[in-house]
């Protein structure tokens, strides 16, 4: 969806940027473009199930490690080495 806007003969520089944003605004260009920006695409629920998965192993891990007296960055990169294999 584009929107063409060309300067007119002896248009000044003013006119013709407010004539570009009025127009841009009517055609409801940036209001579809501000709605897309953050929107994120929905993940399957496979890949929601293996993450799920993935993240309480590593949650169990971490917690094994903590309780055997690693400290948290430790027991973090150890869980991280576990689950690579």
């Amino acid at each position: 969806m584009s929107v063409n806007i060309r300067k007119k003969e002896n248009e000044t520089p003013a006119s013709f940027l407010y004539r570009a944003t009025k127009r841009i605004q009517k055609s409801g260009v940036l209001l579809e473009t501000r709605r897309k920006r953050f929107h994120k695409k929905q993940v399957s629920k496979s890949k929601r199930k293996v993450k799920a998965i993935h993240r309480l192993e590593m949650e169990g891990n971490m917690k094994k490690f903590l309780k055997l007296g690693f400290s948290q960055e430790e027991s973090v990169n150890m869980a991280r080495r576990i689950l690579k294999g």
